[in-house]
């Protein structure tokens, strides 16, 4: 018998919670709960669903947002096929008025999550692609900087609030991205990841003013560009192409033998640079959303 309970915060279950996502990682190829959402546990919501034996059968990772809760489910690939999935979203549900909005991130969109949102009358609002492709030895060059720009690394400590503030603008309309702060970067900056040698920035060769940045993550194999931005006024000349460029001569030179980003699927401008520079889609993520519907 699984029972359905709730916790305020999920950091208490941490480490049952990374058990469950590493199962379904293994047997998914693609991780159920997001960089932040693992972080910051204790601001996250926890929907369980915990079985007899007191392990994770499933559980709900959420959080408010403008109009309701966000949240990342996963249901552990041996209670699958049993109504977990659809008891989660009830429990979720339940918590929210009726005109309120519950979206629920589908990180790789599997078949079992499309068939979930269709039950239970979820939309699809968003799309994110994860694009990938091998590194090659041309890699190597990262070839010149734009005029009147020097590529530098982030100095943690003395860079933090310069890249926040031009990482909100960059990001404004973004609402995951954009909402990046002081606490979120350090918590990033304590992964056995980080390495700020990794973290490359573009500053104004006579101002010093940063321009932008393409802060890179090694993850077993692969190198990812976590996140890149360019300030407005910088755009137009070649910056971002050249943090590309920059970037993926990091990569290489790190040995990893392949490389992958996340990009919005609305996003045509970066789409169309990313698959110029070889890119190809080896995933995607897809947001659902439901309006709650008065009782009775």
């Amino acid at each position: 018998m699984t029972r359905i309970e709730t916790h305020e915060r999920a950091g208490a279950h941490a480490a049952d919670i990374a058990e469950l996502a590493a199962a379904a990682t293994s047997a998914d190829g693609v991780a159920p709960f997001n960089d932040d959402a693992m972080l910051r546990l204790d601001d996250r919501l926890l929907v369980a669903a915990r079985a007899d034996d007191g392990t994770l059968a499933g559980a709900a990772l959420a959080h408010p947002r403008e109009g309701g809760l966000e949240a990342e489910l996963v249901v552990h690939p041996d209670a699958r096929r049993d109504g977990l999935g659809l008891a989660l979203v009830d429990a979720l549900t339940d918590r929210l008025a009726a005109g309120a909005e519950l979206v629920v991130w589908a990180h790789g969109n599997l078949e079992s999550a499309r068939g979930l949102a269709s039950a239970v009358g979820m939309r699809e609002s968003r799309v994110l692609y994860k694009l990938g492709r091998d590194v090659v030895a041309a890699d190597a060059d990262a070839g010149a900087a734009p005029a009147d720009v020097r590529f530098e690394t982030f100095r943690p400590g003395t860079d933090d609030a310069e890249f926040l503030a031009l990482n909100a603008r960059v990001f404004r309309d973004h609402p995951e991205q954009g909402a990046l702060e002081q606490a979120g970067l350090e918590a990033r900056m304590g992964q056995d990841w980080f390495d700020p040698a990794s973290f490359l920035v573009a500053r104004d060769a006579v101002t010093g003013e940063l321009l932008g940045y393409n802060w890179l993550k090694a993850d077993g194999d692969e190198g990812e560009v976590y996140v890149i931005g360019v300030a407005d006024e910088a755009a137009g000349r070649g910056l971002g192409r050249a943090l590309m460029r920059v970037g993926l001569a990091r990569i290489h030179a790190l040995g990893l033998p392949r490389t992958t980003l996340y990009v919005e699927g609305d996003n045509a401008r970066a789409l169309a640079l990313y698959r110029s520079l070889g890119y190809e889609n080896d995933a995607v993520d897809v947001q659902y959303r439901r309006t709650v519907a008065p009782a009775g």
